[in-house]
């Protein structure tokens, strides 16, 4: 997933020298990568906008590929690993997978201040009253509870999971901050450029 900035300066280039074009490819590509640190950031903001306290490495998810004086083409796109999981925020979907999804029952399982299972990577089942078990036919995390009482349901497993909502518009946001910053961008780095220009 990316957001490609590729600039059309026709309607900045009226009037100039040819001396002064020779600035346009330098300026061009700065307002391009000026625009994309920018988003960068903006991005990361809205991660904690949109979604439900996410992590710090979803927030640094974004990678910048800089645009250059011979190719003016620069983009923003999302790591690999971020990408894995974000794009069900992004574009919704089913997960699936080889393995069970371990899914929290948020009114039983404790989670972590990020809204995560706690202690995921150390595994699933913490201490001796859980359990892994199918129940009235749900598989998963089970806490055995006082004598006589019926077991709850931590965490139940899910063969795949259907993501209706999409609170995390990617493009859109993409497009909105580069329509509001990249002229800005430009015209400043033009100017710049313009007073070396001999």
């Amino acid at each position: 997933m990316q957001i490609k900035i590729k600039d059309n300066i026709k309607q900045f280039t009226k009037g100039l020298s040819k001396v002064q074009k020779k600035q346009i490819p330098f300026a061009t590509a700065q307002a391009i990568n000026g625009t994309l640190f920018g988003l960068k950031k903006e991005m990361a903001k809205q991660t904690v906008k949109k979604l439900d306290r996410p992590v710090g490495f979803t927030q640094r998810g974004f990678l910048i590929d800089k645009a250059k004086k011979t190719k003016q083409i620069g983009v923003l796109r999302i790591r690999p690993e971020v990408a894995d999981y974000l794009k069900f925020q992004i574009d919704g979907g089913v997960r699936s997978g080889a393995k069970k999804i371990p899914v929290p029952i948020s009114k039983n399982k404790r989670l972590n201040k990020f809204g995560n299972i706690a202690g995921k990577r150390s595994g699933l089942v913490k201490g001796k009253k859980e359990f892994i078990a199918t129940i009235g036919g749900a598989t998963g995390v089970w806490k055995q509870g006082r004598k006589g009482q019926q077991p709850t349901l931590l965490i139940k497993f899910h063969d795949s999971v259907k993501y209706d909502k999409k609170p995390f518009d990617f493009y859109k946001i993409g497009k909105g901050y580069i329509g509001n910053t990249y002229d800005k961008q430009f015209k400043k780095a033009l100017t710049k450029a313009l007073r070396s220009a001999k």
